[in-house]
């Protein structure tokens, strides 16, 4: 949890470095909160739905699903809210700590534009909508370059960053390692 903090209070840090455990410990809450807040946000849409079927509004629960699939009433628009703010207020730090992690294992943090590219293939479909073929095209390769990239960021977490210190500054890891043999 403290690795957790420490990204939200290095928000918009993007110098220095990041190890691999605080790298992964922010993923991993981020994640544990993502999914809880989708959970949440899905069972909640089901029950709307579900409630809708059952008074007679609906004929089935898969057009009752795809009219409730991104709104839901009441509370559960609320959670749906506050998935996005949490989306919008995790992005930043999530930068931050991957270009950090990036620098800790030697790389410039140039490589977070390797994530931009699918908006490019997003922008692609967008304009070509009325092209079968070019959104199913783009669509698979924008699917397999996203895997390689989700691949390539799972292998780049799971080096161990440089020995000593390097052009972004000292490793954490020995920095850590030496204040707890202090204390």
């Amino acid at each position: 949890m403290k690795y957790f903090l420490k990204c939200w209070k290095q928000y918009a840090d993007f110098k220095g470095r990041a190890r691999r455990k605080e790298y992964w410990m922010f993923l991993l809450f981020n994640y544990i909160i993502s999914f809880a807040l989708g959970m949440v946000y899905y069972i909640g849409v089901m029950l709307q739905v579900l409630s809708k079927i059952s008074s007679g509004e609906f004929d089935d629960i898969t057009s009752g699903i795809h009219a409730y699939m991104y709104m839901g009433t009441g509370w559960v628009m609320v959670i749906f809210c506050i998935m996005m703010a949490y989306s919008l207020a995790v992005l930043l730090p999530t930068l931050a700590v991957i270009v950090r992690r990036l620098h800790d294992i030697g790389r410039k943090g140039t490589w977070l534009l390797l994530l931009l590219v699918p908006i490019v293939f997003l922008a692609i479909i967008f304009f070509n909508m009325s092209s079968l073929w070019i959104v199913l095209t783009v669509g698979i390769i924008s699917c397999i370059y996203s895997f390689g990239i989700t691949v390539l960021y799972i292998i780049l977490g799971c080096i161990d960053g440089q020995k000593g210190e390097n052009q972004y500054g000292p490793n954490p890891k020995e920095v850590e390692e030496a204040g707890m043999i202090k204390e």
